[in-house]
């Protein structure tokens, strides 16, 4: 091994946590106003995040985004054209979810 080269310690993927994270981050953003980003911490995990929690986000967190979900909330339903304001509505469903509502 010479000066040039380094080892590099990627940890594994860890499917499990990623699918977690892209699940919280949708629901999420149905009810935000804001986008919902996953990120990869240190230890190769996954987490969602509101940007509206963190106002403008810092670099280090922007560089360990893997996935974003566009906020879903729309403050337009005022609009007299109602085409157009339901045109920013976005339904997604959740079936599984939806099986555990209570009402």
């Amino acid at each position: 091994m010479n000066a040039l080269t380094k080892t590099l310690d990627i940890p594994a993927f860890d499917p499990i946590s990623y699918d977690a994270a892209v699940r919280a981050a949708t629901m999420r953003a149905q009810h935000s106003f804001f986008d919902q980003h996953v990120i990869e911490d240190e230890f190769g995990c996954f987490l969602a995040i509101d940007e509206g929690d963190y106002n403008a986000l810092p670099q280090d967190l922007i560089d360990r985004i893997v996935h974003s979900v566009p906020g879903m909330m729309a403050d337009d339903f005022d609009e007299a054209n109602i085409a157009r304001a339901a045109s920013f509505m976005s339904v997604v469903m959740d079936p599984e979810w939806d099986a555990d509502c209570p009402f």
